[in-house]
């Protein structure tokens, strides 16, 4: 089952530490976290939530609980079915998705699907991290440099290679082949992999880095009110595996909801959300439930979320998700802006190749209302990018708020 979908057997650039790590702990039958990282328990007062009796009732979704009550919960009725309908068609291996409501963490849409084993659902395809982060770690690495490192979106550095891996001479000055000079917005725009680990190298240490990704949430608990296995991250202190980490080869693993609450983090000027499924509650005989709500967690200054925001633009505007948010002729193709990171890996799986492909991001890029993160494993012949699932959400977010602002237009005329 799923302890057996994503097991690598190798892979050249992943340290045996991870690899142990990742063999022991992220793909087991049970939802263990690592040694000291137990998920989150639901809040005091709730019982735990019976997800497999969720019922619809017009646009209110709703669950059981465990001792015989009912929660209705905060899933947005339009988010929800588009998110499910676009995954069901095109009939992903695996697939999970999150959209949260900024500033205030509602989870409006939560799905887990998979064609090649449908036993499994947003339980362990939304909730556990069972993809590698990835290039959306670029994310973390690019708030550590600067949050810590003294470096800006402007920052520029000279590279050659770095396309689809990071070899010794990458973090090299060799102006005989430095064929370009970009800055660290381009590096995050376009994914570029030698700007990432280039810079990291020279102005990270392991400890900065392990602590901004502890700050994100990297090996913690997430308050939820179901259970999130916390997502990994390991950082080297090998300074070639270091600046991989920092590009985001290998070494850290991501779940679609920690993805969204990441975007989210990036997009409520550095504050990470508590984020929360149940809106209301009863017991068994009618009484209702106290909802403790968790605090949200400062993660970086906001200055520095509005840095790495600005470069995470980019990546709808020139970068890796261009093609999906403009034209051929560089016009968007949405009323507004949207702000992102993808992230693009493969590896060889008990069930075969799977190829990784993510998008975290939130909308619009300059006011902010949702977070969201879409995780896919396509087999060789890919259905579609975790980019366009991302697109279709962000349409539905803004035809639904179309028609929220209709009657009040209607209503002022």
């Amino acid at each position: 089952m799923y302890d057996r979908v994503i097991m690598f057997r190798t892979w050249q650039q992943i340290s045996l530490p991870f690899m142990l790590v990742l063999l022991l702990s992220l793909f087991s039958g049970s939802a263990r976290a690592h040694e000291g990282e137990r998920p989150a328990t639901p809040p005091r007062g709730l019982s735990p939530l019976r997800l497999d009796t969720l019922q619809r009732v017009g646009d209110t979704f709703a669950v059981s609980t465990e001792d015989g009550g009912r929660a209705e919960l905060t899933l947005d009725a339009r988010m929800q079915d588009a998110t499910e309908e676009v995954l069901r068609v095109f009939q992903i291996p695996y697939a999970g998705a999150v959209v949260l409501s900024i500033p205030d963490g509602r989870v409006l849409a939560m799905v887990g699907r998979s064609a090649a084993d449908p036993r499994l659902g947003p339980e362990e395809l939304a909730l556990r991290p069972w993809a590698p982060a990835a290039s959306v770690f670029k994310v973390v690495s690019a708030s550590a440099l600067v949050e810590l490192g003294g470096v800006s979106g402007a920052t520029r550095t000279c590279y050659h290679g770095g396309v689809s891996s990071i070899l010794p001479d990458n973090l090299l000055d060799i102006p005989a082949i430095d064929g370009r000079c970009d800055t660290l917005a381009y590096g995050i725009g376009k994914s570029q992999n030698a700007i990432l680990a280039k810079l990291a190298a020279r102005h990270l240490t392991t400890d900065g880095l392990a602590r901004i990704g502890r700050a994100f949430g990297f090996g913690e608990a997430i308050p939820f009110e179901l259970p999130i296995e916390p997502s990994h991250l390991d950082v080297p202190t090998d300074s070639l595996e270091f600046a991989r980490t920092a590009a985001g080869f290998w070494h850290s693993t991501l779940s679609p909801m920690h993805g969204a609450l990441l975007a989210a983090a990036i997009a409520n000027h550095g504050v990470m959300p508590a984020p929360t499924l149940v809106d209301r509650a009863v017991t068994a005989d009618g009484r209702p439930v106290v909802l403790p709500l968790a605090a949200p967690r400062r993660v970086v200054d906001p200055a520095t979320a509005s840095e790495v925001g600005k470069m995470m633009e980019l990546t709808t505007r020139i970068g890796t998700a261009k093609g999906t948010f403009r034209d051929k002729k560089g016009r968007r193709l949405l009323a507004v802006e949207v702000a992102g990171k993808t992230g693009t890996l493969g590896a060889e799986t008990d069930h075969g190749y799977l190829g990784y492909s993510w998008f975290v991001g939130y909308a619009p890029a300059d006011h902010p209302r949702i977070a969201f993160a879409v995780t896919l494993g396509n087999h060789p012949a890919w259905r579609i990018k975790a980019t366009y699932v991302a697109r279709r959400i962000v349409t539905e977010y803004l035809a639904e708020r179309a028609v929220r602002t209709a009657p009040r237009v209607l209503a002022a005329r």
